[in-house]
């Protein structure tokens, strides 16, 4: 494939799960060639399936894409994909990428070693974490919240412009991950308030469409409660848009860099138990909403006492 060929950029894709496809199918549906790779078999055919173009490595992604989008559980993953033979910072002479751009919720730490990994390849990187899941992004709609060299950014935002509502330049490699784990901490923190404080409402006699209604219309509403209220309230914990697991990595996130900085978490520690008893009672792969079973759980193992 001629890499320069397209009138527009190609793109590629390290990493094809729910975000890695949701973004992918947006830039196709824009005339846009995408070429990706993913470990899992299963990935790489529901890629081909939206018109993607897989293959096997990430190195192929590099040397045949304009623009590498990382896009993989956390990132010890992402900083591996560019190590090796077949890592993305193993292309042929000549076939470098333009950008590499990695969208992972990340160690900010990671990002500032991944960034130095693509300096010494004179290869543009950029730590641009999405506030949102993957439905939002389906949909067009989050934050997309970058660090790196601000010239790099200018590259990619006319094209995340059409892909998320919002975005923001933050500063140096590092300062879009850093902002992207505070995000995802205080979220941690408000499911856990949710949930106690909608078992509390509950438990006093509060019908719970009231309940909602009541906390949505008053100061105390918010995107979480507007997100996850409706599903604890009615235990619809499956089909998860963001999974317990996935939380229980972000408030992690978030106490390490807390430790860093010499900063004070009781909201945390309080907080943290929940997610770690929910990963021991098998609620991992379900919705993070189900960190409100977790209240009941307490509960009946109190009443039992």
């Amino acid at each position: 494939m001629a890499k320069r060929a397209a009138k527009k950029p190609i793109i590629g894709f390290i990493g094809l799960g729910l975000m890695g496809r949701a973004f992918s199918n947006n830039l196709i549906a824009d005339g846009y060639q995408v070429v990706g790779t993913d470990p899992d078999r299963s990935a790489r055919t529901k890629f081909r399936k939206l018109g993607g173009e897989p293959v096997d490595c990430p190195r192929e992604v590099a040397e045949q894409a304009d623009y590498v989008l990382i896009s993989v559980p956390n990132s010890k993953i992402s900083i591996k994909t560019g190590q090796g033979k077949d890592g993305f910072l193993a292309f042929g002479k000549g076939k470098a990428p333009k950008l590499v751009c990695d969208t992972t919720t990340a160690d900010p730490e990671d990002s500032r070693a991944l960034a130095a990994m693509c300096r010494r390849k004179k290869v543009d990187y950029l730590d641009a974490c999405v506030s949102g899941h993957s439905e939002n992004v389906k949909n067009r709609v989050g934050l997309l919240i970058v660090g790196g060299p601000e010239k790099a950014y200018r590259k990619v935002a006319p094209i995340f412009r059409k892909l998320l509502s919002d975005q923001m330049y933050c500063g140096p490699s590092g300062a879009g991950a850093t902002m992207k784990v505070l995000i995802n901490y205080l979220a941690c923190l408000q499911r856990c308030a949710i949930a106690e404080t909608l078992r509390m409402g509950l438990r006093s006699g509060v019908k719970g469409d009231i309940l909602l209604d009541a906390l949505k219309r008053s100061a105390a509403n918010s995107r979480q409660l507007q997100n996850r209220g409706e599903r604890m309230v009615k235990k619809r914990f499956s089909k998860p848009v963001s999974t317990v697991s996935v939380l229980h990595k972000d408030i992690n996130l978030g106490m390490k860099l807390a430790a860093r900085t010499d900063s004070i978490t009781p909201v945390g520690k309080a907080s943290l138990p929940f997610y770690e008893e929910a990963l021991r009672s098998g609620y991992g792969e379900l919705d993070s909403a189900v960190v409100y079973r977790v209240y009941e759980d307490r509960e009946k193992k109190r009443k039992k006492k």
